[in-house]
């Protein structure tokens, strides 16, 4: 509910706990993957989903999305750009982290959407010029990006997803990059 009502700093904290109520806190599972607490499907679907939720509601914060609590913009709580920037690349980190999670856990089309998502934003946002990530290595990001979306579509195909592949295409395609895929394969 918070989470529609724009409340995402609300909604963050509420999936946190929901999340922290379903995860086996013990480590990995016998896979080496996170995992619920019993290992029964529905339990291991919630949790995804949880997660899942989790990386959405990262991502919009990282957007500039969403409301504080006392019903002002949430970006507009930072004085300076340069800070929206600094919150910015910690969350999409965080975003990616949950979206990866809830692949780990249980992979549909929502959790893959959110990953390439958070790795095509993580691309688009480098700092290449300050030397934060390697110009190679953002185009990997993002060809990683561009795989997550087309799984996404073979797993369900929407017009949503369809545009933020061809989004990563175009971006590629600006950088001379024409594959989705490493050169070695």
């Amino acid at each position: 509910e918070a989470f529609k009502r724009g409340r995402l700093i609300e909604a963050d904290e509420a999936y946190g706990e929901a999340i922290q109520c379903v995860e086996d806190q013990g480590g990995l599972g016998r896979l080496g993957r996170p995992r619920s607490i019993s290992g029964q499907e529905h339990e291991e679907q919630l949790l995804a989903d949880c997660l899942s939720s989790r990386a959405q509601c990262i991502l919009d914060m990282a957007q500039g999305k969403g409301i504080l609590p006392d019903g002002t913009p949430f970006s507009s709580q930072f004085e300076e750009k340069e800070h929206f920037e600094y919150f910015k690349r910690q969350a999409l980190k965080q975003a990616e982290e949950c979206a990866e999670k809830a692949c780990l856990v249980w992979c549909d089309e929502r959790s893959l959407f959110r990953l390439g998502l958070a790795r095509m934003l993580t691309a688009q946002t480098a700092r290449v010029e300050a030397l934060w990530v390697m110009k190679e290595d953002n185009n990997e990001i993002m060809k990683d990006a561009g795989r997550c979306f087309l799984k996404a579509l073979k797993s369900k195909p929407n017009a949503q997803t369809e545009k933020m592949l061809q989004e990563v295409k175009d971006w590629l395609a600006q950088r001379d990059v024409f594959t989705l895929y490493p050169e070695y394969v």
